[in-house]
């Protein structure tokens, strides 16, 4: 559900005149790391770090984005970041005018929504105050507390009605929606609107999705095929490690979060298209565009990796690569790791639908020991990249594929229900002529045939799989996570 107290001050950031932000406060408010990832979440990233991490942001920042960059004093900044910058002053008491400042300023961001929300009409003291808290809080355990169906749909369609979409925002909302609602009398109602967006998402992946697989690293990978290099440009002097969890979703990540140590700086990137891990693995383990003839298995994705960070100017003692089992036991001299935790996938496609797969993803966070994992690594000076190569869907079946229709199929190697490839591009045209129904819920690449909509190449009622351009397989996280300072 979104909070309106945080979506406030949004709002009311975005009516100045502004492209940067440069922001003194006092009370800190804006220091708190879960403040920080709660403005993320609409877009808007606040930057607290040294000049030169702050100069580095500020070269580096979005066209779209709205940077802000704290410090406590607004005159310590260059004149050209001044030019391009309004600076203000932050302070929480400008948003309760009510309360007694010191009682709230380190509240719960929840607990901060309710109290926005039912402001009284006069001012209160310390003890007044504790006393209005603890009787918000009473009445909110007393009653069920349901996710918002209509606010979540009012604030889509706000993000969906900007000039400029942000897909990062609304992918997060969806996220957060998913994971609120599985299992609930409400999930239904919210994937038909998740649905709804998509037809917008393909619109837009028609007229970028090129110009996106061409776009350049150094800000940050807009795409899977682009990690390799981001790290390069921005990490070729430190200690990295990548973990691709295979076919982790944002929404699964959402559960993920809030258990993994250390400061998180989170983007939403774009898997390949389309999204199988014969493609988009490799995509990212090669650094580039994907080649057709890869036999993708673990031993391909160790020597692309090798050969990447060779071609850089590493060392092979300095490049490790560990696929479902981790050892840190020899790890001193390595500044390149990667990890491929695979299980989750597996569990993705023994699923179902999103409720055998969320009570599964749940078990697989325990079971992984993924906390500990990046805590170890950070621990040891690493900054660690948390990254899926695809997404996932609940989709359902149109029917499987029939006698002649099964001739030539699957050349790819995947096991996508909802991604076919024909051995010859005449059988794909020819599937096509002979269901010509299908024409508005599939994309034609070559000899590939797959699914932009929610179906899939099954006679199953509902399944959980990969593979086609839904904004679920397509949008995923890329994060990256430091110790915190």
């Amino acid at each position: 559900m979104t909070n309106r107290f945080i979506q406030h001050i949004i709002e009311s950031l975005k009516s100045y005149p502004a492209k940067v932000f440069l922001i003194e406060n006092n009370d800190r408010f804006l220091y708190r790391s879960d403040v920080q990832e709660a403005f993320n979440t609409f877009g808007i990233e606040i930057t607290n770090g040294t000049s030169l991490e702050q100069r580095v942001r500020f070269e580096l920042r979005e066209p779209d984005g709205l940077p802000i960059l704290l410090n406590q004093d607004n005159s310590n900044y260059l004149e050209d970041i001044q030019k391009q910058a309004i600076a203000i002053e932050f302070s929480i008491a400008n948003y309760f005018q009510a309360y007694h400042i010191p009682s709230i300023v380190e509240l719960d961001l929840s607990i901060l929504d309710k109290l926005f929300q039912n402001q009284p009409l006069i001012s209160l003291n310390r003890k007044q105050t504790q006393e209005f808290i603890d009787k918000l809080n009473t009445e909110s355990k007393s009653q069920e507390q349901e996710y918002d169906l209509d606010d979540f749909i009012g604030t889509l369609n706000s993000q969906l009605n900007e000039e400029n979409v942000n897909w990062s925002v609304v992918t997060r909302i969806i996220a957060e929606g998913i994971s609120r609602t599985i299992g609930t009398p409400k999930f239904e109602d919210l994937y038909a609107q998740i649905n709804k967006v998509n037809i917008v998402f393909q619109e837009v992946l028609q007229t970028s999705y090129h110009q996106t697989k061409n776009s350049s690293a150094v800000k940050k990978p807009r795409i899977v095929s682009k990690i390799l290099d981001y790290l390069n440009f921005n990490f070729r002097e430190k200690k990295i490690a990548l973990i691709v969890i295979d076919g982790m979703a944002l929404w699964q990540y959402e559960l993920l979060k809030n258990g993994l140590p250390g400061t998180k700086h989170e983007e939403v990137i774009y898997s390949w298209l389309p999204s199988i891990t014969q493609l988009s693995r490799q995509a990212i383990f090669r650094g580039d565009i994907p080649q057709t003839d890869y036999r993708q298995g673990p031993a391909s994705e160790e020597k692309l990796w090798k050969s990447y960070w060779k071609e850089k100017g590493c060392h092979e003692f300095e490049i490790a690569y560990q696929h479902e089992k981790t050892d840190f036991s020899n790890i001193d001299s390595v500044s390149k790791l990667a990890i491929i935790l695979k299980d989750l996938d597996d569990k993705m496609h023994f699923s179902t639908d999103y409720a055998d797969l969320l009570m599964l993803t749940k078990n697989w966070i325990e079971r992984s020991k993924i906390a500990q994992i990046v805590d170890e690594l950070i621990s040891n000076g690493f900054t660690v990249f948390i990254t899926s190569d695809h997404g996932n869907i609940q989709a359902k079946g149109w029917r499987g594929l029939q006698g002649r229709e099964k001739l030539g199929t699957n050349k790819s190697g995947s096991k996508s229900e909802r991604h076919i490839e024909y051995s010859e591009k005449w059988l794909s045209d020819e599937f096509m002529t002979n269901n010509p129904e299908m024409g508005d819920s599939v994309v034609m690449e070559e000899q590939a045939i797959y699914f932009k909509t929610d179906l899939s190449f099954s006679n199953k009622e509902s399944l959980v799989t990969h593979g086609g351009a839904h904004l679920l397989e397509v949008l995923i996280p890329f994060v990256e996570i430091k110790h915190e300072s």
